[in-house]
């Protein structure tokens, strides 16, 4: 069983500091984690990194709670790229220990 969209949203957020369990999410920024990771992944998919993530058909389409489909391997790479892409919004900078983390799963997948 693959990993939820919820679930890699969920993990963006604890990399940025943001844990569920010390920080309520709100439903607007699961779902706009939710539009940032599934324009990540369209971006990917354009760029040829195909790897089974079902894309919506439009961006209101998706769902939370939808299996991503994507190995477990390619859960990390993911999960660090969105949250460089979630940090911003909070005024959070990603550290440069974080970035080389990021930059060691992208080559593992």
């Amino acid at each position: 069983m693959s990993y939820t969209k919820r679930q890699i949203v969920e993990a963006a957020y604890e990399e940025i500091g943001l844990a569920a369990y010390t920080f309520d999410l709100q439903p607007e920024q699961l779902q706009s984690g939710l539009r940032r990771l599934d324009s990540m992944m369209a971006t990917w998919n354009g760029q040829g990194i195909r790897i089974g993530y079902p894309l919506p058909s439009s961006p209101g389409a998706s769902d939370l709670d939808q299996p991503t489909g994507v190995t477990d391997i390619a859960v990390e790479a993911i999960v660090g790229n969105l949250a460089v892409r979630l940090a911003p919004l909070f005024g959070i900078l990603i550290t440069e220990k974080s970035t080389q983390l990021i930059l060691a799963s992208n080559e593992k997948y």
